[in-house]
């Protein structure tokens, strides 16, 4: 969670949070939003953002389906009554690029909405543009009339006391530095005069949006004083305020049977003033351009094949997400969190974000991110994008480390290496001056919400300094590799005297602060083995700290705030802990869970939403980058993850992906041994094929000392060989060489194995909840 000046503040979220849980489970929504025809969705009041990799804005999908820039929201309304438009399940094409569907019938008329945005050049720099078709069918078996009106307003009501509409965000706001929080727009004022031409909508001589011919009306709004007929021949100042729908275009067309009437909009993110080239702009070849840019760029990383798609979908879709957050500005590649309320740069998520993109394939992506970090170094080395988070001196120095790691580029080593330098001489003189020698206190008030010496800052910073080590050695700096490491030896010598002194008194359990004080929220003590470890693993702390944590768990995913609200990403800790432990059946509904509460166009959320209530993240909005960024790793870590000198293949997987006929595939995978490709076929029931393609050589200095095969918990293994020799599992593991291309497995499903799959888990939980809402509509007893 980030610093929040742009939200509802803090306290205000501990004053909802101290309500009783009766009032808090008063607000549910009805069962009935989730249709059994459609594709699920956890939230009630989802958002959504189309927009280009690397453009400087983009564009909310409201929860309603409306457009909303930070100039304004291209409202669409349908029926002879002209009732909003309000559609709550959304699609992407393919099942994960950035064009939205959606549909809604009404009076035998299906309508049919396709929107995504595209520059006119291609370029990210070019005129963004919102591209918007509706078709519009009849269904039924007589003439039918196809009514559609649109019309812009400037924001939605609300019922929040925020200054802006109910799930939306604040605009304009210019940042005072580069990643800064920042959105383009421009403030409401009533004396703005608009204007109408035969094909756009004006506001003081900009347009804001293009509509087709054959409308039937135009209007200044949705009704005329009295029902005066509107004059739109000239400009007019129009007495509104900024929640009414204004510039009406009202298209009306009597259907045949099966008859389709299309139309197509455009509506500029910025309003323009030069309209050639939105003009001569169709919706059909930026669709095409849109999409051959998105295919391409998914095509460069890693490839993931399973046999069920909503895990896949939601690994490509956020790497989408995360793409489109990120913005460049001047020479500057900037990542944020999402252009909605999160359009701000932080260490703490943008290194997770760029290890993502290192270890999903995209080194060059990560490496443009990692020159903007240099300018969160401060005066004394100190690496801060919010002042006293001090997690982000160990995100900064781990996000350099570990792309220096996984691509061995030295030039980037080389730039890294005197920053990091700068970084420890801080480090140093900071823990000379605390009095428990570690990461100095502080008091932010953010994530562990607790003042004092924060166990995860230690953790990262721990773990960012282990991996400048062998930077330094590999790379011909002997001298600094021998200084850190003596500094990272006391600094571990530190931290542990005081870590073990606190987990005694809390029977195992690590807590967030280290200073002996009740309080504070888990977060970064969840981090003793992630995204280094500096604990074991089957460290019997992080054994505790898991089981204290996952009791706090509700609908399968961590809380925060002592339980009061669902916290999404913050889960994924825990869950890359389980599955370096070994614990497959828990990372499994972990997993599952993490899918559970994604929205149908795959996106996450952070917090703000209260267990079993009404599912909405209020301005708190989705999609989120740092979700993005932890589920793609944490899927690429079930398939392959790297620990020490060992590859390991397949750490979980889902019973739901064994069976006949299924398969499993992963190719271009990076690791640090170079990449990895395998496929998992499975011709029948109680055999299975594993082919690997490793481009690393046997004996060389990188390949890894063995591949490690783990086998499902649900599997019963009868056999097994390796390059055509017998070899015997170990653990409910197969310790293979690095020179394996082949294994045959002979196994059978477990009699007790469970059942489990995104459906299950969807269908489970919505039963759940229909309980407990006819729980709170009609008594226990019923």
């Amino acid at each position: 969670m980030n610093t929040i000046e742009r939200r509802i503040t803090f306290s205000l979220c501990l004053i909802v949070a101290a309500l009783t849980a009766s009032r808090a489970n008063s607000q549910m929504v009805s069962p009935s939003v989730d249709k059994p025809d459609q594709p699920f969705s956890y939230f009630s009041a989802p958002t959504d953002e189309i927009g280009v990799m690397d453009a400087e804005a983009a564009t909310e999908v409201t929860p309603e389906g409306y457009l909303r820039t930070g100039f304004g929201e291209l409202m669409f309304f349908s029926g002879p009554e002209l009732r909003p438009t309000h559609v709550r399940i959304r699609t992407l094409e393919d099942g994960h690029l950035p064009i939205m569907h959606y549909q809604f019938s009404q009076n035998g008329v299906a309508y049919r909405f396709t929107l995504f945005a595209a520059t006119l050049d291609g370029k990210a720099e070019g005129t963004l543009v919102n591209f918007i078709r509706i078709t519009m069918k009849n269904e039924g078996e007589q003439p039918n009339r196809a009514i559609l009106a649109t019309g812009m307003r400037y924001d939605a009501p609300n019922n929040t006391g925020a200054a802006h509409g109910d799930n939306r965000f604040d605009r304009p706001r210019e940042g005072k530095v580069p990643g800064n929080y920042r959105q383009i727009g421009e403030t409401f004022n009533p004396a703005w005069l608009y204007s109408f031409t035969p094909g756009s909508f004006l506001r003081d001589g900009r347009l804001l949006y293009e509509f087709p011919s054959g409308y039937a009306s135009r209007g200044w709004t949705m009704h005329g004083r009295y029902n005066y007929p509107q004059d739109i021949a000239k400009p007019q100042r129009l007495t509104v305020d900024p929640t009414v729908p204004v510039g009406i275009v009202t298209y009306s067309r009597l259907l045949q049977p099966a008859e389709e009437y299309t139309l197509d909009f455009k509506m500029p993110v910025v309003p323009a003033s030069d309209t050639a080239a939105l003009d001569a702009a169709t919706f059909d070849a930026a669709h095409a351009q849109v999409t051959a840019f998105w295919n391409r760029i998914l095509a460069e990383g890693m490839q993931i094949t399973l046999p069920e798609q909503k895990p896949v979908d939601t690994f490509y879709t956020n790497l989408v997400y995360d793409l489109i957050a990120r913005d460049h500005i001047g020479p500057d590649y900037i990542q944020t969190v999402n252009k909605l309320h999160y359009h701000e740069f932080y260490l703490r998520d943008g290194a997770d974000i760029v290890h993502s993109y290192d270890v999903t394939g995209y080194p060059q992506i990560a490496a443009q991110d990692l020159a903007f970090f240099a300018k969160s170094q401060k005066p004394d080395g100190n690496f801060l994008s919010q002042p006293q988070q001090y997690d982000g001196w160990g995100e900064a120095v781990w996000g350099y480390s570990q792309h220096y790691r996984i691509t061995h580029d030295k030039a980037f080593a080389e730039w890294a290496i005197p920053q990091i330098g700068r970084a420890v001489q801080w480090l140093k003189q900071a823990r000379a001056a605390d009095p428990l020698h570690i990461m100095p206190a502080s008091d932010v008030r953010d994530n562990e919400f607790v003042p004092g010496h924060l166990t995860g800052y230690n953790f990262l910073a721990l773990s960012g300094l282990s991996l400048a080590i062998p930077m330094a050695q590999q790379t011909g700096h002997p001298d600094l590799a021998s200084a850190w490491q003596a500094e990272y030896n006391d600094y571990r010598q530190a931290f542990l005297k005081v870590l073990d002194q606190r987990t005694k008194e809390e029977n195992g359990y690590i807590p967030p602060a280290l200073d002996g004080q009740k309080g504070g929220f888990d977060w970064g003590n969840l981090l003793a083995v992630v995204p280094e470890p500096t604990l074991s693993s089957r460290d019997p702390r992080v054994a505790a700290t898991l089981k204290a944590t996952q009791a706090k768990y509700a609908e399968g995913i961590m809380t925060y705030a002592n339980g009061e609200f669902l916290h999404h990403y913050l889960t994924i800790k825990n869950t890359m802990t389980e599955t370096i432990r070994g614990d497959q059946e828990q990372a499994t509904k972990e997993l599952y869970a993490l899918l559970l509460h994604t929205s149908s166009t795959h996106a996450g959320f952070e917090f703000a939403i209260l267990p079993w209530g009404d599912r909405n993240f209020q301005d708190n909005l989705a999609p989120h980058g740092w979700f993005a960024a932890e589920y793609r790793t944490l899927l690429r870590t079930m398939l392959v993850r790297e620990d020490g000198n060992q590859l390991h293949l397949l750490s979980v997987i889902s019973p739901d992906w064994i069976g006949q006929g299924k398969t499993i595939s992963v190719t271009q995978a990076p690791t640090y041994f170079g990449s990895v490709a395998f496929q998992l076929t499975q011709p029948s029931a109680d055999e299975a094929d594993l082919a690997l393609t490793t481009n690393f050589a046997p004996h060389s200095t990188d390949a890894p000392s063995a591949i490690v095969v783990h086998l499902p918990w649900f599997m019963q293994i009868q056999s097994a060989e390796a390059n055509g020799h017998s070899i015997h599992a170990t653990d409910g593991q197969l310790i293979l060489p690095a020179d394996t291309k082949a294994v045959r497995l002979h196994w059978s499903m477990r009699a007790d194995a469970p059942k489990m799959s995104y459906q299950k888990t969807v269908d489970d939980y919505k039963a759940e909840y229909a309980r407990r809402y006819a729980i709170l509509m009609h008594g226990s007893a019923q």
